[in-house]
């Protein structure tokens, strides 16, 4: 079995549903179910794949599997597509204006897959001590961030409503990490990756949960009836991720299933689907601009 990463970046604001709501959100968006972050569900973006690449050729049939109309026509996808998990958050700034906020855990996903993919020499992970009464959270910032406070407030970066104090031993982290980072959402693009690693930082995991819970934006919206009159007391709300989010994935592929697809390698697989990036939409609300994202292979 081969495996290839990509990148996946809201482009605007993305809603994978989940069916109805528990709480005051009528209609939340998929997390995961043991950190709280967004997620973009594999079965999402393997259907939307599928649709882009249905082209009716053999190795088409032979990645995203067939139903034929007998069971010697039928055979299995040779493509698996991950979940696409949470890396970077965008969170508003007092200064800089907003930043790209991942912690210990969202990177450490990262560098599973990397490490999976046969990357070595890879950064290690910032740690934190446990804020006390009179200390603060720590967040770790790159050494050219737009994110610091000045003056008086110099080693403070205010997120949100949480005042966040420097850490500045990991810096170097930061800096490589971001690096990393940025090469694999902005290849080409250097100005890009200067701007990513300049609002690029680092938090703890508890933080980043926190604001995956109350940080999120939830839109208000109105039931309308017959002859466009607003219905009264329908009145709902659906959560959704902001543009500018970061998730990481993998798709695996191995050789195809059946004796017609044994000729088509995983290579041969994964350089069908991951040949050039793909600007599409995903989840609901499509004709409301929402969904738009942009995948980069890696």
């Amino acid at each position: 079995m081969k495996m290839k990463t990509f990148t996946l970046k809201t482009r605007s604001g993305l809603h994978c549903g989940v069916g109805q709501g528990l709480s005051d959100i009528d209609l939340p968006t998929a997390k995961e179910s043991v950190s709280g972050y967004p997620l973009v569900p594999g079965s999402s973006l393997k259907g939307v794949l599928r649709n882009i690449f249905d082209d009716g050729t053999d190795i088409f049939k032979a990645g995203f599997g067939q139903e034929g109309t007998n069971t010697q026509d039928d055979f299995a996808s040779a493509l698996s597509f991950s979940d696409a998990r949470l890396l970077c958050l965008p969170v508003r700034s007092y200064f800089g204006t907003f930043a790209y906020l991942a912690s210990s855990y969202s990177i450490n996903i990262l560098r599973e897959m990397l490490l999976q993919n046969g990357k070595q020499d890879l950064p290690g992970l910032p740690t934190y001590p446990a804020p006390t009464k009179t200390d603060s959270y720590r967040v770790s910032l790159p050494e050219t961030s737009k994110l610091k406070a000045f003056e008086r407030l110099a080693q403070n970066v205010l997120l949100e409503d949480l005042d966040l104090l420097v850490d500045a031993a990991s810096t170097n982290l930061a800096d490589q990490w971001a690096t990393l980072i940025s090469e694999m959402l902005y290849a080409d693009d250097e100005e890009s990756r200067n701007l990513f690693i300049q609002h690029f930082a680092i938090v703890d995991d508890n933080v980043l949960a926190f604001l995956c819970e109350t940080g999120l934006p939830v839109a208000a919206h109105n039931k309308i009836g017959e002859n466009g009159v607003v219905v009264p007391g329908a009145l709902w709300y659906e959560e959704f991720v902001p543009p500018e989010a970061i998730f990481i994935g993998s798709i695996y592929a191995e050789q195809g299933k059946g004796e017609i697809n044994k000729q088509f390698t995983a290579e041969n697989m994964l350089d069908f689907v991951c040949n050039k990036p793909i600007d599409c939409q995903v989840g609901g609300s499509a004709t409301t601009g929402r969904g738009f994202v942009s995948i980069n292979f890696n």
